[in-house]
């Protein structure tokens, strides 16, 4: 039997309104950037029909937005939340829905909404993995660099380099409900770190984290093979593990449309050109 995951679909947005907002919806009639007009369809309509099309995945939640924002009729669920809240609040605020409801899952799936490129294929393959780690806390899915770029050259993606991989993040990761618990203050913190952005770049800088984990002694050993350029994925994964008490898996998918998400105006036009050649060689629908 195929086990099933919920998944919470983020659909906010920032305070201040970016810059790919103001290119693309220059009257600012588009709520959020996964409303945006996308190949005759909305960017969030490509992502929920790869995920609602998952065995794996067991029911979609979507928190950000609400039925009066967003009508469609794939199988989703609304969680009410503010439009403009943390990715910590968000989660909390889920996981406390799912528990009202009676709903108590082991582990949560989380997707962003401006990625409109992610097949279930993909889907697919990260989530069948899982029933391998059902003891781990934080699992999260990587993209080799060199694929990424083969697609999407100098995209600016944040890229993990190790002897073994150099990657950066996929559309999709996991975590149970202890961590979100437990770690809503890291996440927090942690993701006011990923939003400081390089000015000239209007890119996520990694130096931020790797100063915050270094806080955490336990990581010190592991942390300092990653700055000499030593380090294996594996000691990533367990000096992170270390310096929040959790345990953490990396799962590679070989997919650039995975780990490709809308940031700068550009993302945009490189995305539509690239989902349009998948609709064109029978990989994608496009409807």
């Amino acid at each position: 039997m195929t086990r099933q995951y919920p998944v919470f679909v983020l659909c906010g947005r920032d305070k201040e309104r970016r810059e790919l907002m103001k290119v693309h919806d220059p009257d600012g009639t588009v709520k959020v950037k996964a409303l945006l007009p996308f190949l005759g369809r909305r960017v969030i309509d490509w992502q929920l029909d790869a995920l609602a099309a998952s065995p794996f995945i067991s029911s979609i939640y979507l928190l950000g937005l609400s039925q009066e924002d967003y009508e469609t009729d794939l199988p989703v669920q609304y969680i009410p939340c503010p439009l403009v809240s943390d990715v910590s609040q968000k989660l909390v605020i889920g996981l406390e829905y799912l528990n009202s409801r009676g709903e108590n899952p082991d582990m949560i799936v989380i997707s962003s909404s401006d990625s409109p490129a992610v097949r279930t294929e993909e889907v697919d393959l990260f989530l069948s993995q899982l029933v391998k780690y059902k003891e781990y806390d934080f699992i999260l899915s990587l993209v080799p660099e060199h694929i990424g770029e083969q697609e999407f050259p100098k995209s600016g993606r944040v890229v993990g380099r190790f002897v073994d991989h150099c990657v950066h993040p996929g559309e999709l990761y996991v975590l149970n409900p202890s961590a979100i618990r437990e770690g809503e203050k890291v996440i927090e913190e942690l993701g006011r770190r990923r939003r400081k952005i390089d000015r000239q770049a209007e890119r996520i800088s990694i130096a931020p984290m790797v100063r915050f984990i270094a806080r955490r002694p336990k990581a010190w050993f592991k942390l300092l093979k990653f700055i000499l350029g030593m380090a294996a994925l594996h000691d990533a994964e367990i000096a992170f593990g270390r310096a929040f008490n959790c345990k953490v898996k990396g799962i590679i998918i070989p997919d650039a449309g995975f780990g490709m998400d809308m940031d700068l105006p550009q993302d945009y036009d490189r995305l539509a050109e690239y989902v349009g050649r998948q609709i064109s060689a029978g990989k994608m629908r496009s409807s």
